[in-house]
């Protein structure tokens, strides 16, 4: 697609050629008949020189002119002179018999083309009273000029005309240049503006710009106006089904669990506690579900973000899964850098990565079988990056496997309990906070997961 520079110029430039060619023809036409005007007056002026040099003796016309003067007929240019004088009889008194005769008659000065010795010539015909010997009579003069002064003028002229016209046409393209490169200056700011911004930054443009360009502003805003509605009203309709739902299946597990107080029967106690299990994961996966849909990196408002310390949500993450963890016969390592882990982002949603991560190796790092190991969380920094990373002592998973751990759904161990979407939430939430996830799971060894974070004094750009 071409862009609106290139317009421009075809637009600017192919008129100003047409005109250009244009103006050479006209020029041309226009130059060679005004040309041709002034080389026959100073033809008819060198014809009327002959005149004034013809006189009687005796009753013979006598001419006071040497055959090597002719150059002096008045004519100017390099070209050759021919002439030919002629009485009314036919007899030729001066100049060149070859000369061709008139095509027609001789009622004043006649100017015709003709060829005389291999040069193309313009000539004059005329014709003025003489008396010789108390007779009168008529004298037919003809003057010719080659016509290479007339062309070689014409030519000049246009030489001269096609290299203004030649370095008009560059200015105007340089002007044009600089016209459009500050005409669609407004553009390219806006575009940086835009680049610049996160992929999850919905503010309004606020710029200063003309009015043809304030239009497509207000379009872009429109735009980005009907999207935080949209987002708006996900995140509102996510939180209604996290309402309409959880409650049931809370009275689901509720009434399970009375019903297995009360029923004396050891099949209907099972099957009521399979009852409670299925809602308890169904409940699990809801949560979940909400959590992958709150997360969506697309949805996410980077207006809501602001600078906390990573490990600081990363302390509370872990006194949160501590109790649940021992419970399960695990332990849970935290070590965090002093200082400098400060990001921009949401709070919530990084407390929900890390509870994430946890979960995930407390639930998966021992395959088929529960883990009885430690999980490790550590957060570190450097100049630019603040880096989170969770491992276990766990079975890891093998390289196939490996690449497929954010998909949703996905278990590396069917047999164990959960949703399979717990590293696809912290996949969308490490992508909303422009972090780079990692993971690693050397043959032998658990699995580590890295999360780097860009520090607030090197925000990041969507």
């Amino acid at each position: 697609m071409t862009s609106i520079r290139s317009r421009l110029l075809l637009w600017i430039g192919l008129p100003f050629t047409l005109v250009g060619l244009l103006t050479l023809v006209t020029s041309y036409y226009v130059l060679s008949r005004q040309i041709t005007e002034t080389f026959d007056d100073m033809l008819l002026n060198a014809a009327e020189r002959l005149e004034r040099r013809i006189y009687s003796v005796d009753g013979e016309l006598r001419i006071n002119m040497h055959y090597f003067s002719i150059s002096t007929l008045g004519s100017r240019g390099d070209g050759k002179i021919f002439y030919r004088i002629r009485d009314a009889e036919g007899n030729i008194l001066a100049g060149f018999d070859g000369l061709a005769d008139p095509p027609g008659p001789l009622e004043g000065p006649l100017f015709y083309d003709t060829r005389y010795a291999g040069n193309t010539l313009r000539a004059v015909a005329t014709t003025f009273p003489v008396v010789r010997a108390n007779r009168s009579g008529q004298i037919e003069v003809i003057v010719a000029e080659s016509t290479e002064a007339r062309e070689s003028l014409i030519n000049e002229f246009l030489f001269t005309l096609t290299i203004l016209i030649a370095i008009g046409g560059l200015l105007a393209v340089t002007i044009a240049l600089l016209a459009i490169h500050r005409g669609l200056a407004p553009l390219r700011a806006i575009s940086r503006s835009l680049r610049r911004r996160s992929q999850n930054d919905l503010e309004p443009i606020q710029a200063e710009v003309p009015r043809e360009v304030a239009t497509l502003v207000a379009s872009i805003n429109g735009l980005m106006q009907r999207m935080r509605q949209s987002i708006y009203n996900t995140q509102q309709f996510n939180a209604d089904v996290s309402h309409q739902l959880r409650t049931p299946l809370s009275e689901i597990r509720a009434l399970a669990e009375l019903a297995v107080s009360r029923s004396p029967a050891p099949e209907a106690r099972h099957d009521l506690h399979e009852i409670g299990r299925i809602a308890e994961h169904a409940g699990y996966l809801v949560q979940q579900l909400l959590t992958l849909a709150k997360a969506r990196h697309e949805l996410v408002d980077a207006s809501a973000m602001t600078e906390f310390d990573l490990a600081e949500i990363c302390r509370e993450a872990c006194a949160e899964a501590i109790s649940r963890i021992y419970q399960r016969g695990q332990e849970l390592e935290f070590c965090a850098a002093e200082a400098g882990s400060r990001i921009f982002g949401d709070s919530v949603m990084l407390r929900w990565l890390v509870q994430n991560l946890i979960e995930n190796a407390s639930q998966h790092a021992g395959g088929g079988q529960p883990y009885r190991g430690t999980i490790y969380v550590a957060v570190s920094c450097n100049a630019k990056t603040a880096r989170l990373r969770v491992s276990d002592d766990g079975c890891g998973v093998s390289a196939q496997q490996l690449t497929r751990l954010t998909e949703r759904f996905f278990r590396a161990s069917p047999e164990t309990p959960g949703s399979g979407l717990g590293l696809a939430i912290v996949d969308e939430i490490a992508r909303a906070h422009g972090a780079t996830l990692e993971l690693d799971s050397p043959p032998g060894s658990g699995l580590t997961v890295t999360v780097t974070f860009p520090l607030s004094s090197a925000p990041f750009v969507g």
